[in-house]
């Protein structure tokens, strides 16, 4: 069961997602897949028990189909008039705003990616004495300046939360969830295609770390890794 937390619904309409809270819903599905399509024989290598630095992949590929409307048709309607639907030019200027600010979003994921580095990699004792002040000087100086007297790090919860020294791989993992999608985008049957959609059961989410990572991408690309559909993804290449 995915456990979220979503507007509920009132006396007079139905809970309504924003298209972030849709996104993120798509996103939690994505591991819940993982879990449930699993054919590992040990629970160790079964599901979302992959490396830190993948596990995220399977579920911000699946962040894609919120941005297609041929998707969004489905289910994306006015809850008053289903005929009603999601205009093209809106999700057109949705796109436009998310790739205005997507080299904001990628520096702060490295800041935070850095910080954890430098907290888990340090040999030096002192560093549990200069928590903060470790902190708001990477973020500073890739991000952006924390506000004075707060300390970011007292609230990270990845550092100790099961991302230990991996948070670098949401971004990691990012990459190679656009390259699994481009498999989607450029099937007979887009991201419904059903030939792709099985191979993706069969050679990522039914073995899960059951196999080297690497041959699971493979075999489902059916060709080495690429990071050019990442750079198409983040309008840096061509996206048509």
């Amino acid at each position: 069961a995915l456990i979220v937390n979503f507007p509920p619904a009132t006396e007079d309409k139905p809970s309504l997602l924003k298209h972030n809270d849709v996104e993120t819903l798509f996103h939690e599905f994505g591991h819940a897949l993982h879990s449930v399509l699993t054919q590992a024989k040990y629970a160790s290598f079964s599901g979302t028990s992959v490396p830190r630095d993948f596990v995220e992949a399977p579920s911000q590929m699946l962040e894609n189909w919120v941005w297609d409307k041929s998707v969004l048709d489905r289910f994306a309607v006015d809850y008053r008039d289903p005929s009603k639907k999601i205009p093209e030019d809106t999700l057109d200027r949705m796109e436009q705003a998310r790739l205005a600010t997507i080299g904001t979003w990628y520096r702060r994921q490295l800041s935070f990616g850095m910080l954890d580095l430098k907290l888990h990699m340090s040999t030096d004792e002192k560093v549990f004495e200069n928590f903060v002040e470790i902190s708001n000087r990477i973020i500073t100086e890739v991000y952006l300046a924390p506000p004075k007297g707060t300390a970011f790090v007292a609230s990270f919860g990845h550092l100790g939360g099961g991302y230990d020294a991996g948070y670098y791989g949401y971004a990691w993992a990012e990459a190679i969830s656009a390259d699994l999608v481009s498999v989607f985008k450029k099937s007979p049957g887009g991201l419904m295609d059903k030939a792709v959609g099985k191979r993706l059961r069969d050679e990522i989410y039914a073995k899960g770390g059951s196999r080297e990572i690497d041959k699971s991408i493979r075999a489902f690309l059916g060709r080495e890794r690429s990071l050019d559909p990442f750079f198409e993804y983040i309008g840096l290449g061509d996206t048509k």
